[in-house]
């Protein structure tokens, strides 16, 4: 997903282009990708700065986060990303103060730019910080590691406490 910048003219660039999941890496354990990414939208080009606005659609593998059951999640996200290049100021290569405006800037080599890591950041984005198999998912016993969406187990029954909290149930029983 390189583009020349030369290639995106005055009126700019539409971009079509289906990617084969493989090409994207994931570094979460349990997160996957199930489909292709489907990518489309505009390259706009401004001097030597490059600009895309778009939209990724695709499928993602996750787990559950109270039960760690398999679930897919959708995605349909909107891209956009600007590109500049390198500052060829060697005074400004310490520290910078960064602006709101500069979280979607990437800096480019050369004359050209790769969309991957824009289009990678714009499906993770999407994933919930809590994924949920279903709203009102039970998860699993602290104790034995059952499932409770499939049934209950004895440990609930049981409801141990901490010996060292023991003192704060008295207090309670003792406060009523």
């Amino acid at each position: 997903m390189v583009f020349d910048i030369d290639v995106v003219g005055d009126e700019g660039l539409d971009v079509k282009i289906q990617v084969n999941k493989d090409q994207f890496e994931m570094d979460q354990e349990s997160c996957s990708l199930n489909k292709d990414v489907a990518v489309s939208g505009h390259l706009t080009r401004v001097g030597d700065d490059v600009y895309l606005q778009g939209k990724v659609t695709t499928e993602l593998a996750l787990n559950c986060s109270r039960c760690l059951d398999p679930l897919t999640h959708s995605v349909d996200s909107k891209l956009k990303a600007h590109f500049v290049p390198p500052n060829p100021d060697p005074d400004s290569a310490g520290e910078v103060e960064l602006q709101a405006s500069d979280i979607d800037t990437e800096v480019y080599e050369g004359h050209q730019i790769d969309l991957t890591q824009s289009i990678l950041d714009g499906i993770l984005l999407t994933v919930p910080v809590v994924c949920l198999c279903s709203e009102d998912c039970k998860g699993m016993c602290p104790q034995c590691g059952m499932k409770l969406n499939q049934g209950s187990c004895e440990c609930a029954s049981e409801a141990s406490v901490d010996s060292r909290l023991e003192v704060l149930k008295q207090l309670k029983i003792n406060y009523k």
